[in-house]
């Protein structure tokens, strides 16, 4: 992986009370805007989280986490243990991403579409989970009598039904789960922050210790197979924590409105132009992600594939640093924030092109790219549901899933793009699977991959949140401001307009509620206020020689 350490920490990456559910629309340029409201039994609004919840919100991403880290030593796997070509294997890898990302679309439409249900409309395509594992575990199981068109053939179905079936769908319904399980922007930072430290600390067992099992197995089929599936079932019970004890408790401005059409989609689309500056961000994201140098590099640079476990361990270091993510977005636009981690990791990637085999400076470098893109890894979700209240502003539908998926798309293309171009960096450098050593060519190849690749693609990201600083440092916060000032006029309304609930709300029947007497906007701005004089007080509080 081109920057291990960051992949490590990306990996590793309210009372409750009986409601009536309430109701308020309003017609903006012809559309009509229902009310983020909670169920029947809704929890009331409040920037605190129960624990418990996030670490059930956790589980799923520590899931996802270990199943990306997996899945990066794919090329390694179909090069030296499958024998292929590396061009072969990064032509398959990107025609699979290609495929992907055009599934994307599909999926969040399916998702944007679905009925409610009992566990309400995102939470059911958590059962993707399941998939994912089983698909992963037999893709590293490939049967090594087949020949090399079988084994071709095995690799693409396989990688494919993971990458495009089931973690699509996952991804499709993860921020409209995240919107219906939580609510508020700044809550929404802090899900995502705070599970990523939880995150994390389970994920980095993952980081640290896949390598010195692999590098066990070597190049042995049989010890892949093995080493995969002691990961997968453990990881597949604890990525199915989320489905159930996460519920799905508030609606969200889309919910009664009728089902999303191509039109709503393209409607959308036409007037949210800054959808394709994050959808740029994280394909070039993606790419520094998905290059896979990172096996290469200590295989045969560093001379052991299990030493790639102690520079990934390192980066529990800079695992704190997550936590300074929502204090900085109270002062500092994202755009900033993405920018500054950027330049980190342009300055990691340098000291990583002379580190050589050197253990200490690879710590070094791994350090600084580890909090390169741990903004935009930790803070996506919250740039997209910026996005969605943009288009809302707009008198547009949300469309949280579709969103997603457009910019999941770019990650999955990206992704294609890296793991296409280092194989046919790799072939044309005269790299060999097969052999204990490589050429001297195919070595400087792999030191350039790992290195100067990432860092003229850190470049690039700085070049994109220039541009997308535009949005989010000017148009966001009038856009927010307009949408408060909606809020407090429906709410200072004497007059109460029903708006029927989907035909099955989660915690409660189905139905209206004539005298609605939650009003969320209020409790939001409430909470956060709560939480700002408990930050007062805290810093004003002598501290005593003792502390």
């Amino acid at each position: 992986m081109t920057t291990d350490c960051h992949r490590s920490i990306l990996m590793w990456s309210t009372c409750l009370r009986d409601n009536p559910s309430s109701h308020e629309k309003t017609h903006d340029e012809g559309v009509l805007r229902t009310m983020a409201a909670p169920t029947s039994t809704a929890t009331t609004p409040t920037a605190r989280l129960p624990f418990g919840k996030l670490v059930a919100w956790a589980g799923a991403g520590l899931s996802a986490a270990a199943n990306f880290i997996i899945l990066g030593y794919t090329a390694i796997y179909c090069t030296d243990t499958l024998g292929l070509s590396p061009a072969i294997v990064g032509a398959l890898l990107l025609v699979a991403n290609l495929c992907n990302g055009v599934f994307g679309l599909v999926a969040a439409f399916i998702v944007d579409r679905s009925p409610e249900t009992r566990w309400g409309k995102a939470r059911p395509y958590e059962f993707a989970v399941l998939g994912i594992w089983l698909a992963t575990w037999l893709l590293f199981s490939t049967p090594s009598s087949f020949g090399e068109t079988g084994r071709i053939i095995w690799v693409f179905a396989t990688f494919i039904s993971i990458q495009a079936v089931f973690d699509t769908l996952l991804r499709a319904n993860d921020n409209l789960y995240l919107a219906r399980a939580f609510y508020g922007r700044r809550v929404y930072a802090k899900v995502t922050t705070r599970s990523g430290i939880i995150t994390s600390l389970g994920a980095i067992a993952v980081t640290v210790t896949l390598p010195m099992v692999l590098n066990a197995a070597g190049k042995s089929p049989e010890g892949w197979s093995f080493a995969v599936l002691c990961f997968a079932v453990p990881l597949a019970a604890i990525g199915m924590s989320r489905f159930l004890f996460v519920k799905e408790v508030h609606l969200t401005a889309d919910a009664g409105a009728p089902p999303v059409t191509i039109r709503d989609i393209m409607t959308a689309l036409r007037g949210n132009v800054w959808i394709f500056a994050i959808a740029a961000l994280q394909l070039v994201a993606s790419a520094i992600n998905g290059a896979g140098a990172g096996a290469y590099y200590f295989r045969y640079i560093v001379g052991n594939l299990g030493m790639q476990s102690i520079v990934l361990g390192a980066g529990l270091i800079i695992l704190p640093t997550i936590l300074l993510l929502p204090v900085l977005m109270k002062r500092v636009a994202i755009s900033r924030i993405v920018m500054f981690g950027a330049i980190s990791g342009v300055i990691g990637s340098v000291v990583n092109a002379f580190a050589g085999g050197s253990i200490p400076i690879l710590i070094a470098g791994g350090l600084f790219t580890g909090l390169a893109l741990l903004p935009v890894s930790y803070l996506i979700s919250v740039i997209i549901l910026d996005l969605c209240s943009y288009n809302e502003w707009k008198g547009n539908r949300r469309l949280e899933s579709t969103i997603g998926a457009i910019v999941g798309i770019f990650v999955k293309v990206g992704a294609g793009l890296a793991g296409g171009f280092v194989g046919l960096a790799l072939a044309v450098s005269g790299y060999d699977g097969t052999l204990d050593a490589q050429p001297p060519a195919a070595n400087a190849t792999i030191v350039a991959l790992y290195s100067w690749f990432p860092a003229v693609l850190f470049v690039l990201i700085i070049v994109i949140m220039a541009i997308y600083g535009r949005f989010d440092r000017h148009i966001l916060p009038e856009a927010q401001a307009d949408l408060e000032a909606r809020d407090e006029a429906l709410s200072a309304t004497d007059e109460v307009i029903l708006v029927p609930t989907p035909p099955v709300i989660v915690g409660g029947p189905a139905g209206v509620d004539p005298l609605p007497t939650l009003e969320l906007a209020e409790l939001e701005r409430a909470a956060e206020l709560e939480e700002r004089a408990e930050d007062d007080t805290r810093s004003e509080t002598p501290r005593t020689d003792a502390d």
